[in-house]
């Protein structure tokens, strides 16, 4: 491929507007909820079930970027595109008219499904259509996605839920969803992404292994929270005796280990370079990045009292310093090329320890949480995760094997979703039982926002095993099967 002078060139203009389009209604749609879900769940009456707000997204989106990454590598991009998106409309309109915790989930469901399918077709597009030299640009310019979100989407839901009611913040996102198809149409409906038939076999058998995946997750998280949701389809218990739970955690786990290793990238798991442990740094500082994100919300609310549109605006400077790092590694990217990547992905990662680990100890130690000092903690953390971030995706791309850039994608969205969905569900697990066993609430999102610091340090430990890797940074992208 003949390498472009800019992202921006007339060439590559349309796909550069219609990707950042894309990626800006989901931005949207994640900054708002984390603002308004304390009011949320307290409205309906599921505090208990906080966690569960975005496990029910997470969850399904598991499926929905699988089966993406699947169709997006065997026809037109716009034909996963466009129902993805109508999905994750019908997800809002159902979460808006929610009278109950149980329609609430249904509604973020649908919404994650949706997400989740929608994502991968986004990163295939800019893994198959960019040159490698123009990737860390292009990913610099998909975080630009979420400056506009981060710098009003916060504040103005939760101005909208402390002045009208949240599910007026629903509503809004839905315009955004039309617009977003509009403006994308154009370019999605032209794009042509390279095909490998040998993929063929290998893609066949990754969906029922993400639907495996999802059911095993599902019981892992229930299994702790079974006395809630058995009250949440109407059934009449008192307390799910421990065995019970018990064994919901031991057959999720039975079912997820072996699975989640067959459909990641041989040496995943051992944090194997290149592309294998890329894939483990992104997702595990991104799981880090968000386990923090939403306790530190729920601290700023409870017990730092302050109204959703202020802890609105400090997740706003973490979007914000995100951008900015982004866009950092994409300049420093052209000075010395795909050989600095490592050392950017380790100052990344530093960044996030010191960012997370000073709001971790903050609400340990004091018992409270300073809210001037958490917002510059997660202004350092936002500029981590979004040099490393960034950074590991373009070395993820880098190595990506020819006609498997769906199947790529699928696999770093997909471990973004698990490391996710069940670092935010531990937490919640921990919030809730040592808030019922009387701990209080600053021990308790304490507790679970210090999981965040044991997904950094795993980071930490796949980026020296890239730094010591005597892989060159800047070989030739592999064969397929190899």
């Amino acid at each position: 491929m003949t390498p472009h002078v800019s992202i921006w060139d007339r060439a590559n203009l349309p796909l550069t507007i219609g990707s950042i389009m894309a990626v800006t209604v989901a931005a949207f749609q994640g900054l708002a909820v984390a603002t308004i879900t304390p009011v949320v769940t307290s409205d309906l009456g599921g505090e208990s079930l906080y966690g569960w707000v975005f496990n029910a997204f997470l969850i399904p989106q598991i499926v929905g970027t699988v089966l993406g990454g699947r169709e997006v590598d065997r026809r037109p991009p716009w034909m996963v595109f466009y129902p993805a998106l109508a999905l994750f409309a019908i997800g809002l309109i159902v979460c808006s008219v929610a009278d109950s915790m149980g329609i609430l989930l249904v509604g973020r469901m649908l919404v994650g499904f949706g997400c989740g399918a929608l994502f991968s077709t986004v990163y295939a597009i800019i893994g198959a259509s960019y040159d490698d030299s123009l990737r860390p640009a292009m990913l610099a310019a998909i975080s630009t996605a979420w400056v506009v979100p981060s710098l009003v989407g916060p504040f103005i839901a939760g101005s909208i839920a402390d002045t009208f009611h949240w599910r007026w913040v629903f509503v809004m996102l839905l315009p955004l969803v039309l617009l977003s198809g509009a403006l994308t149409w154009r370019t999605y409906s032209t794009v042509v992404l390279p095909r490998d038939p040998a993929n063929e076999a290998l893609s066949r058998t990754r969906l029922p292994l993400a639907i495996i995946l999802a059911i095993g997750t599902t019981l892992f998280l229930a299994g702790p929270d079974l006395t809630e949701l058995a009250r949440l389809v109407g059934a009449s218990v008192n307390n799910v005796p421990v065995l019970v739970s018990g064994a919901f955690v031991v057959a999720g786990l039975v079912l997820i280990a072996p699975t989640l290793q067959r459909l990641m990238p041989a040496g995943t798991f051992t944090l194997r370079p290149m592309l294998p442990a890329a894939i483990a740094v992104r997702s595990l500082a991104f799981g880090g990045f968000t386990i923090t994100e939403t306790y530190v919300v729920y601290a700023l609310k409870t017990f730092g009292e302050l109204t959703s549109s202020q802890a609105g605006m400090i997740l706003t400077i973490g979007s914000l310093t995100w951008t900015l790092g982004s866009v950092l590694q994409a300049r420093w990217d052209r000075q010395d090329g795909a050989d600095g990547r490592p050392q950017r992905l380790l100052l990344g990662v530093l960044f996030m320890i010191a960012g997370c680990g000073a709001i971790v100890a903050d609400v340990l130690v004091t018992q409270d949480i300073f809210w001037p000092l958490a917002m510059v903690a997660w202004a350092l953390t936002g500029l981590g995760i979004g040099i490393c971030f960034t950074t590991a995706t373009a070395m993820a791309f880098q190595y990506a094997p020819t006609g498997q850039d769906g199947l790529v994608s699928s696999s770093f969205l997909l471990l973004d979703l698990f490391a996710n969905a069940i670092g935010v569900g531990i937490g919640g697990f921990i919030l809730t039982g040592m808030i019922d066993n009387g701990r209080g609430q600053p021990a308790a999102a304490g507790t679970s926002m210090s999981l965040s610091l044991i997904f950094i340090a795993l980071a930490l430990l796949a980026v020296m095993r890239l730094r010591r890797s005597s892989y060159s940074a800047t070989a030739t992208k592999p064969s397929p099967g190899t």
